[in-house]
């Protein structure tokens, strides 16, 4: 593993994928605003990743993104740093949990015919479905419809990742 990076296999449980649920994802997305977050002078913001909030919030991205199918296992430092910009832009984590579980929806479900798409290799990927949630928040219950969908495929990543790592 490298220096700085988390394995997946090692951090998901059953109740690791429980919790950074987006149980209520859809409301929480919908009840922040885009004038809330872009209306601060970057100056007045002043949150830090440092805080316990900040980790706590900063994990729940990287859990999530590890748990999407098609991501990578292991997290890199640019990951670590778009997710910690997240959180001192103020952006609700549920904004950020609906855009992750919105992009790998819409890779994962694409018409069969369709030419496969390359893996997803960072984070910044899903920046544009942020602020697209931001502008226009999914409907409510729309975010577990789509873990639900998506459950199947990142408990087969979650398993290939343990048979690797533990054979």
């Amino acid at each position: 593993m490298r220096p700085g990076g988390r394995a997946l296999a090692s951090h998901h449980t059953e109740s690791n994928l429980k919790t950074g649920s987006s149980a209520s994802c859809a409301a929480r997305a919908a009840s922040s605003s885009t004038r809330e977050v872009r209306a601060l002078p970057a100056g007045r913001l002043k949150r830090s990743a440092s805080t316990e909030a900040g980790r706590i919030y900063v994990e729940a991205v990287l859990d999530r993104y590890l748990w999407l199918p098609a991501t990578p296992t292991r997290i890199s430092r640019h990951d670590r740093r778009l997710a910690r910009t997240l959180y001192e832009r103020g952006i609700p984590l549920a904004t950020v949990q609906a855009a992750l579980l919105l992009g790998a929806a819409r890779r994962a479900f694409r018409a069969e015919n369709a030419a496969p798409l390359p893996p997803i290799r960072t984070l910044h990927y899903f920046l544009p479905l942020v602020e697209e949630v931001l502008q226009a928040p999914p409907a409510a219950g729309y975010c577990e419809y789509l873990e639900s969908k998506l459950r199947p495929r990142a408990e087969i990543k979650v398993e290939k990742v343990w048979r690797l790592e533990s054979g």
